[in-house]
Parts: C-alpha cells; structure tokens; sequence
C-alpha cells in the first residue's frame, strides 16, 4: 500500500506491509550490520541508540548518512538521511505485531517540492517498493536478490542462481 500526503515540512510517503516473522526479527532485520547487508545494501556502519549515526552504502557508489532519532525495539526506529536526496529526510519505521508476524509501516518524510525533489520522490518511491520486498523475502524465506546486482543470496551468504 502507498500513500502519498503533504505536511508542512514537505511531502510525506507511506508503505505498509505485512511480514511473517515477529517484531523482534524484523527490527534486527533493520538495525544489524550483518541483516542489513544481506537484504538492503552493500556496506552498513550502524551506532545503534539514539543520536547514534548511519552510514548505508550501495554498489552504485550512492551512500546515506543520517543520524538515529528514535530507537524503541523492536517496536520503533526513525533516523534522518543526509546525503542522497536534494535535503535531509526523515525514515520512520512502525512495527506491530500481528497475527503470525509483523506490520511494518514506513514513512518517509520531509520530502520538499521541485523538480529535484520530484525526482528524488520517484527514486525512493520505486527504491522502497523493492527494498521493502527483498526484507520480506529475506525474512520469509532467507533467500533474497541484494540491490545492486540483484544476485540471490541464501541464509549462509552463499550466493545462488
């Protein structure tokens, strides 16, 4: 599901999913160097409480920064980003457990108006779609296609076709 609302800081996009595994290893899943290698990039440099920094880097050469705002596992994590768009963002994940598992909502704000950020919206828009499904595929199944080269990789970080 996405939805899309303006706010007064800026444009605000919002992805919800629901995911079949628990709160616990979902939050791990977005905060550990190891899981976050595995599904979401090549490179991640995590202090993980509040004021702590980020650092997310891809095989393309695009990095993020940011800083740690909120950190309540494993029910809430928000920190800004820094680098890649035309200003600091801010990404806030909410997760509740339900059912067999867990529903994640994303939202991405403090996204501005322009061409610039127009463009940097469509880029995050399409980026969270498939990064929001390799996290579910990589918790659901160990398996997932990292970004970048889109290779399959198992649970022991072996690579597979």
């Amino acid at each position: 599901m996405i939805m899309e609302q303006t706010h007064l800081s800026g444009r605000v996009l919002e992805k919800e999913l629901f995911i079949k595994a628990t709160p616990e290893r979902v939050f791990r899943a977005l905060t550990t160097k190891e899981d976050l290698e595995r599904w979401f990039l090549t490179k991640a440099e995590v202090d993980l409480r509040p004021g702590g920094t980020i650092r997310f880097a891809w095989e393309s050469g695009t990095f993020e920064v940011g800083k740690i705002f909120v950190l309540e596992p494993p029910h809430r994590l928000s920190y800004t980003w820094e680098t890649f768009g035309p200003g600091p963002t801010t990404i806030t994940f909410e997760l509740t457990a339900e059912n067999d598992g867990t529903r994640l909502h994303l939202t991405h704000t403090d996204i501005g108006a322009g061409e610039d950020w127009d463009n940097y919206y469509t880029a995050v828009n399409g980026g969270w779609s498939a990064h929001l499904a390799d996290l579910t595929s990589w918790l659901e199944t160990g398996i997932c296609p990292p970004p970048g080269s889109r290779r399959k990789v198992g649970p022991e970080g072996e690579e597979r076709t």
